[in-house]
């Protein structure tokens, strides 16, 4: 059986250099996995810069209280990373460990963990 990663969603600014620096993490964590992060510029594209906004309230937590770039998002476990994180914090988002705090840990009871 293959392994079920979330829907997680990179909230990013086209010319932010720390979004920029994450590129090669994600086409790294992409390939490790076989997931599909999807992408969302929002300095420049009013649509996604809402859906992000939909999202403010995990994001802000993450990113210490307000909503940075860049952001990632797991809509299904409701957690968020804010910021440039490492392939190993990228993919626990993805398996929907606990976020909380901007730092993935293992699952705690506040927190659905996606099942494989």
């Amino acid at each position: 059986m293959s392994k079920k990663y979330g829907h997680v969603i990179e909230f990013y600014g086209e010319t932010c250099p720390h979004c920029i620096a994450m590129k090669p993490v994600i086409s790294e964590v992409e390939s490790a996995t076989g997931a599909k992060i999807e992408k969302l510029e929002v300095w420049n594209n009013e649509e996604n810069a809402r859906k992000m906004e939909s999202h403010s309230k995990i994001i802000g937590e993450a990113c210490g209280g307000f909503a940075g770039v860049p952001a990632f998002v797991n809509v299904d476990t409701n957690q968020a990373l804010c910021g440039a994180h490492d392939k190993e914090d990228i993919i626990r988002l993805l398996e929907g460990e606990d976020c909380t705090d901007n730092v993935c840990k293992p699952h705690t009871k506040n927190h659905k963990k996606l099942k494989s």
